[in-house]
Order: structure tokens, then sequence, then C-alpha cells
């Protein structure tokens, strides 16, 4: 029997480029202490996270050009196993401006490169070349120019036949039209969530009582198993099986917050390869969203962090759905 990965799947993928500045200024010439450059994009950050912890994982999605060719060579270098579909054009540079006197984080995102029809169909077939020996698969990020809001629906669509857990991770509309699919889990933050189910649910996102309603109607009209709403330094609400969790959130200075999202959701997707209960998955996801702030670049954690945060975090049931 083929041994099984986790798959993720960065439609726009990026050379992402830290620079940590002493104080920001605007209109002056503002001089960095550091620079730090790597393969970017939310799928490859969670990518990351999955190698760092020891699991087999394969990043795909769109690359072209030079920075195309970056992308792939840093990722092989990592040791990060990559069958990405190329593209014309050339992929994005993402910018995070990182204030080292206060600690806040401004990013420049490139729009990314443009697709069309046929490179949509090239990557949909890749898809289910690398489902057949996945055990789970990661869609996650924005969508480049050309690919239409529906490119994660069809995805999804495309790998139901392997019946591997997929978890998407986006916005906007491509969310709205993702979720007609009814993946495995979604992570959308308290804004996103309300934006999911304004036409049911009336309130504001931050209405407790709403974001369980949304949980709700989300779980059951939309037929999606996992829903975790992000709640920032409060931790998060996950709704998983006819229960909602409330999750913890362990209590770290933060160095660098990007990307703890995608770490939060590689930690959940490690969990579903190893074939962790919902509370040991939570915990692993939350601890590997926790450990990726405190480090400069995005997507890295440090497995005796993980372990440690792990004891921290709690994971409480708190309701019926």
């Amino acid at each position: 029997m083929t041994a099984r990965h986790l798959t993720t799947i960065t439609l726009n993928a990026a050379i992402d480029k830290t620079y940590f500045v002493p104080e920001l200024v605007p209109g002056k010439a503002n001089r960095a202490s550091r620079t730090i450059a790597q393969a970017g994009g939310k799928g490859i950050n969670a990518a990351r996270v999955a190698h760092s912890l020891g699991e087999p994982v394969v990043a795909t999605g769109f690359v072209a050009g030079l920075n195309g060719q970056m992308i792939r060579s840093g990722l092989t270098q990592e040791g990060i196993s990559h069958q990405f579909v190329e593209a014309a054009g050339e992929s994005r540079t993402c910018l995070n401006l990182l204030n080292e006197a206060t600690g806040e984080s401004l990013e420049i995102l490139e729009s990314g490169l443009q697709i069309g029809e046929a490179d949509c169909a090239r990557l949909i077939e890749q898809v289910k070349l690398l489902a057949e020996s996945s055990s789970v698969i990661v869609m996650s990020g924005s969508i480049p120019s050309g690919g239409g809001s529906d490119i994660y629906q069809r995805l999804i669509d495309a790998v139901k036949e392997f019946q591997v857990p997929v978890i998407l991770d986006t916005s906007g509309d491509s969310l709205l039209s993702g979720i007609q699919a009814s993946p495995f889990m979604i992570k959308p933050n308290k804004e996103e969530s309300a934006r999911l189910t304004s036409d049911v649910i009336q309130g504001g996102a931050d209405d407790e009582e709403r974001l369980h309603q949304t949980i709700r109607h989300l779980a059951q009209a939309k037929q999606i198993p996992c829903i975790a709403v992000s709640l920032g330094e409060k931790g998060a609400l996950v709704g998983y099986q006819g229960k909602l969790y409330s999750v913890s959130a362990a209590k770290v200075q933060a160095v660098n917050p990007v990307g703890s999202g995608d770490s939060f959701v590689a930690g959940f997707a490690v969990s579903l390869h190893r074939g962790y209960d919902i509370v040991q998955a939570l915990k692993l996801a939350s601890a590997c969203g926790a450990s990726n702030s405190l480090h400069s670049a995005a997507g890295v954690v440090m497995p005796d962090e993980v372990a440690s945060f792990i004891e921290e975090i709690e994971v409480r049931e708190i309701a019926s759905l």
C-alpha cells in the first residue's frame, strides 16, 4: 500500500520577504537591520509546518517565471517535496515590514500571476493524481487573476471520489463559493463567518450567540463537519460533529504573527493524518499557531515549543450544535 502524505495547494505562491526595520518612519529612508526571504503563500507555510513536525507533505499549486524557480529551489533546499504547475508570467513577491520598535507589521502583497482555464484544468488533474495517495488536502490562500472565484469549489468537487478530507482556508468570494462543495473544515475569522451567514443570521460579528448560530448553520446547512472561527488572542470557537468547543490561546510575546493561522491549519491537518481525536487536534493546531508567532519567518515552528504549548492550551466542550 502506498504511504499516505499531506498535500497543500497554494494557488498564488510567492517569494515572502520580511524586512526588520528598527523604526518605520513614513517619508524617510528606512534601513532594514536584517531581511528574510523564503518560499511563501498560505499553503506553502502549512507544508513547512507539517514538514517540521516530521510528516510527509507535497506542495502543489501554480508557479511562474524566475520567482517560480526560486520557490521550487527554496522548497527543495528545505527538503519539502513539491509538484507545481507552471503558468505564464511571474509569481508574486510579498513584503512584510516589521517595525521592531512597536512590533507592528505592514504587509504589501502583489496580485500575482495571470492564469487561464487551461491552467486550472491542469492543476485539477495534478491534484487528482496527488489525492490518490493523500491523507488530507489543505487548500488555502488567494486566487490568481483569471482563476475564477469557483476554483476551490471545483478542486473540492474533483477530489470527492477519493474521500480525502479537505481543509479550506481562504476568504471573500472564493470562500463563499468553496463552502458550496462542503469541505471537511474551514477556518474563517469573526468577520468572514458573519459574511458567510449574513443572509440567514442577524447580529454583529462580536455577538457570541451569533457566532454559535453561525457555526451551527454552516455545520448543518452547508454540511461542513468542522468550523474553526479564529478569535485572535482569545483563541478559537470550533464546531465539530454536533459539539461546540472553546480553544484557549497560549500566552506568548509574539515576534511576528504572520503565518500563525496557516500553522494552526497545518497542525490540524497533521492531526487528521495521525488520526488524533478532536481535543488532541485542536491542542496541536493552537500550539503550532503559538510557536509560529515566536519566529521571524512565517510557517516556522519548533517541535519542543509545540509540545510545551500543548500542555498549556485548554479545549472545553461548551455546547451542543
